[in-house]
């Protein structure tokens, strides 16, 4: 909070004539002296207030007699009056301020000089002696406020004995000085104004192309109240977790609160009247639980706001309208579950997805809300692959219309997938994967379909991506600096002069060798691979056939002597393809297959009856060259596996890839002597569409219930 504002009480006064009746006597006592006049028939206002040097008289107008008794008092040394005063009259009222300047009476409306000194006052008049009130800094009814004063004179309305009640209101001039205007409701003189907007969240802002202007947020000033009828929001003194908008407020998390901002008013924090709570005023809820509670965490969801904290989740919702307003607003508890607080959860659509750690390993739920008056779907769908996914994950992030939830471990190379086909009522198929990056991941994020990786190789760092709706063509058109179709290749990209005076692509006769150019640094001791694609130029004539398309070779990392300049190196003259040549890194594809059992129906396996597996079929769509590899069971060394050949045609200079194929593989092994793998480390596509097998079951006589 900014630093709490300051004043001298009682060092600004007001009489306030009420009523003016000729042969009353009106008294107003100033630091135990009292000043008196009786009025006469022919007494107005303005004789009685303002103050007219050509026309004194003490005896009957009461700002003469004061001004003439603080003066006799100045005279006569009385430490009581000393300092300077101001008297400004009004049409009903006249205004008294007193400062440690000199000993003097201004009644000119001139600016006071000098520090406030706080003084005394009282006043009575008129027959019942309620027709001259006085007051300081309060009055305890609106209706005891003059109609004229000075701009920004600041006055608090008691109302009653509690502060509950209490509120503020200043001067409005109407011409900025004094005179007529109106009472405004305000903000109290001695409590912090607002946000200290350096210690509060800040903004980053798009302010043009490639700028961002990382800058404080201009928070709303509390314009109304005190500490108790405007109170500061609980976040104050304690660390905010996390931000959000959320129903037209911007929201924040701190310990266990969750406080909103006014609607439509994103930085204000305080009540828009000390008066009456207003729908849109601020709110401030407390998840009091039997357990400690920090809430790290939040997502919105058509149920409400869905809250978490290490060990509890709750629910946010508007009790009696779809509208949150800090009479409708309720907190709830909703669940019970252990969640990392350092991973942000994620909405996955319609449900919501966190991690929870355990020793060695992590897993992934997700959780569904439904009804207001029903507990959340909570499913571990990482439980069929348990204590697979390490504990040193750190980070979710989500694509909901890919059906994808990825795990991301940037202390290592690999990300971990969730895929799934919902149909709105279940999951009908789902399957983990993991992919291993050529670098240390920095960070990953998925925006617009595609998979966006920060990553680091040695002392560089790369922006890599990755499309995860593109079809697997396996076919591409080089471009002049770029790479149309989908190469297969892990940091594929086109060659790159290392200087202007330097081609990309470059034969060396001596060596018999042609050097790559790449605008990254290749890996050390890590081979790449360089692959012939259809030039741009060549699409769609007969000399797409002599770019030979689809030919790969594996290249290596080398250093240049004298330049320093880092590159790929492939044996033989390959300069004439440099207008289609893409480089980057084979993906190394493998499945392992679960033991294969017989199912009776679809839910009933038979684990025990004797199965031998004959041989196994796969069916792919558009697929290049794959692997099948077995292992005996009780072995650690993987063998090759021949498929069955068919006879069969490819067009020649083309890539080796079919748009449909059955692998048929032979195995004669018992099911459980065996485990079988499909890989792939070439540089062209691999989709696995089905698998059948073959075999002889016997149940071994036994009749199952």
């Amino acid at each position: 909070m900014q630093a709490a504002g300051t004043f001298v009480a009682n060092s600004v006064a007001t009489l306030h004539l009420k009523s003016l009746i000729g042969t009353y006597a009106y008294s107003a006592t100033i630091q135990g002296v009292t000043f008196s006049v009786t009025a006469q028939s022919t007494t107005t206002y303005d004789d009685m207030l303002v103050f007219n040097s050509s026309h004194v008289n003490s005896s009957h107008d009461l700002i003469d007699a004061i001004k003439t008794g603080i003066e006799a008092q100045h005279t006569a040394n009385n430490a009581d009056f000393a300092g300077s005063w101001y008297l400004e009259s009004y049409s009903t009222s006249i205004v008294i301020k007193r400062t440690n300047g000199s000993n003097q009476v201004v009644t000119d409306y001139s600016s006071p000089s000098g520090t406030p000194v706080a003084f005394t006052i009282d006043a009575k008049g008129g027959n019942t002696n309620t027709a001259l009130e006085a007051f300081s800094d309060s009055v305890t009814s609106v209706a005891s406020l003059p109609v004229e004063s000075f701009h920004d004179h600041n006055v608090q309305i008691l109302n009653s004995a509690s502060a509950d009640d209490d509120y503020y209101v200043k001067f409005v001039a109407f011409n900025g000085t004094r005179g007529r205007g109106y009472w405004q409701e305000t903000v109290a003189r001695n409590v912090s104004p607002g946000l200290n907007a350096a210690t509060m969240p800040h903004q980053l802002s798009n302010t043009g192309p490639t700028t961002f202007t990382f800058e404080p947020i201009s928070y709303t000033t509390r314009t109304t109240g005190d500490d108790v009828t405007s109170p500061v929001p609980s976040f104050i003194g304690f660390s905010i977790q996390s931000t959000f908008f959320y129903s037209n407020r911007f929201g924040m998390l701190s310990e266990d609160n969750v406080i909103f901002s006014r609607a439509n008013d994103s930085f204000n924090f305080f009540v828009k009247s000390a008066t009456v709570q207003t729908p849109s005023d601020p709110i401030d809820l407390n998840c009091a639980s039997i357990r400690p509670v920090t809430l790290s965490e939040v997502l919105p969801s058509p149920q409400g706001l869905l809250l978490f904290s290490a060990r509890q989740q709750f629910q946010v919702y508007a009790s009696d309208s779809n509208i949150l307003t800090p009479t409708t607003s309720v907190i709830k508890d909703l669940s019970n579950y252990e969640v990392d607080p350092d991973i942000a959860p994620v909405d996955v659509g319609t449900t919501a997805a966190f991690i929870t750690k355990v020793p060695g390993y992590s897993k992934l739920f997700t959780m569904q809300l439904r009804d207001v008056d029903q507990g959340p779907l909570v499913i571990d769908i990482s439980k069929i692959v348990l204590e697979w996914i390490p504990e040193t994950v750190d980070k979710l992030t989500v694509s909901p219309q890919n059906s994808l939830i990825m795990l991301v471990d940037t202390s290592t190379q690999y990300l971990y997938l969730f895929r799934y086909f919902n149909t709105g009522q279940e999951n009908l198929f789902q399957a983990w994967t993991k992919w291993k990056l050529p670098g240390t991941i920095q960070t990953t994020d998925i925006i617009n379909d595609s998979v966006f990786v920060v990553s680091q190789q040695e002392d560089e760092y790369t922006l890599g991506k990755i499309v995860l709706d593109e079809i697997p063509t396996g076919s591409a058109v080089a471009t002049a600096s770029g790479i149309v179709g989908n190469t297969c290749l892990d940091m594929a990209t086109r060659p790159v002069k290392p200087h202007a005076s330097v081609d990309a692509v470059v034969y060396d006769s001596t060596n018999d060798v042609t050097k790559i150019y790449t605008p990254y640094t290749p890996f050390s001791q890590t081979k790449g691979v360089m692959l012939l694609t259809v030039p741009t130029a060549d699409v769609g004539t007969s000399s797409a056939v002599d770019a030979d398309a689809g030919f790969y070779l594996e290249a290596d990392e080398r250093t240049e002597i004298g330049t320093g300049y880092r590159y790929f190196e492939v044996k033989g003259d390959y300069s004439s393809y440099a207008d289609g040549i893409v480089v980057g890194y084979n993906y190394d594809f493998e499945t392992t297959l679960p033991k294969l059992y017989y199912k009776q129906d679809p839910n009933t396996s038979d684990y025990t009856a004797t199965l031998t597996i004959s041989r196994v079929t796969f069916s792919v769509g558009r697929t290049g060259p794959v692997l099948f590899k077995v292992k005996a069971d009780g072995s650690d060394e993987w063998k090759n596996i021949e498929y069955v050949t068919d006879a069969n045609t490819y067009l020649a200079d083309s890539s080796p890839i079919t748009d449909e194929h059955l692998f048929t593989i032979p195995i004669h092994q018992r099911n459980t002597n065996f485990n079988l793998k499909v890989s792939s480390n070439f540089p062209y596509p691999v989709s696995l569409v089905s698998m059948t097998w073959e075999g002889q079951y016997s149940p071994r006589f036994y009749r199952r219930a």
